[in-house]
Parts: C-alpha cells; structure tokens; sequence
C-alpha cells in the first residue's frame, strides 16, 4: 500500500494516526512514517490495512461505532467478507464474523473447525462432529464464528 493510499484509507475511516496506530497496534509516529514513505507497514500491519480498506470500501467509519474501538474492529472483520448475511436467527450474540472454514479435523465425537474471517485471520473452535454434519460445514465452505464470552483468558 502506498503512502498516499493509508493517508486517503485513514481519512475514508475517519481516523486520526493515533486512533490508526491504536486499532493496528503501534506508534501514531510509525503511522506518520507510513504516511511520509520514510516506512513502510509489517506484514501483520499491511495485513490489518488490507481488512481496513475493504471496510472502507463498505462503507465502514470510526465515528459510525460511536467511537469505540472494538465496535469498530467487529464492524472490519464483518465486512472483511462479501458473504451474503447468513439468516441466523435470533441470538444474543452480536459478535459474528462470517468466513470459510479452512481446517476442519474431525473426531469420532468432537472436531476442531478453523474459519478465516480475514485474510490471516483465523478463529478456531472444538464442536461436536454430530454439529458438523448437521451444519454441513467442509473445507471451503462458508460459516460464521459467532463468539458469545463471559471472559478472555491470556496466557504465556
């Protein structure tokens, strides 16, 4: 991505580079670099502007989630895909991110399925194998992540 190309993407978001540097995970003057062409942006990041863009594209912006950060990253993962919503019911989740399975190993009783949401972008989950059937779900095929937590455990 050019310099001019994430000064216009941050401008299309309604971001400024400390709200960009945020949301990416760095420095407001490394997005200042990006901008000036004096740096360019990590693989992770480049991989971030990439979902960003395609959000923009969809008519996604910062101010439109009131501001708030992880409104505004839900809204870039659910638009990070062109899949036609996927009638779902009623459900209290609200955290869905559509996507393809891309790993699914199957067990006799529970399977791990593994859905890209964005490119690189990976949520994976153990369900039962009965689930799988009756979902259909294969290698290739469209799903959605719906996440519904009481809490995020972080380990090293």
């Amino acid at each position: 991505m050019t310099p001019k190309a994430i000064k216009t993407l941050r401008a299309a978001l309604g971001l400024s580079q400390a709200e960009l540097a945020r949301l990416i995970g760095t420095h407001p003057m490394t997005v200042s670099k990006w901008e000036r062409g004096t740096s360019r942006p990590s693989e992770h990041a480049a991989r971030l502007l990439t979902a960003f863009a395609r959000a923009a594209e969809r008519g996604v912006r910062f101010e439109g989630t009131t501001g708030d950060p992880t409104r505004f990253l839900a809204e870039v993962l659910g638009a990070a895909h062109r899949e036609p919503e996927l009638d779902l019911g009623t459900l209290s989740a609200t955290n869905r991110f559509p996507g393809r399975v891309v790993q699914l190993a199957r067990g006799d009783v529970m399977s791990k399925v593994v859905i890209e949401v964005a490119e690189g972008l990976r949520i994976g989950s153990v369900i039962t194998t009965d689930s799988v059937d009756r979902l259909g779900l294969a290698v290739g095929s469209s799903a959605v992540a719906i996440i519904k937590a009481t809490e995020v455990l972080v380990g090293r």
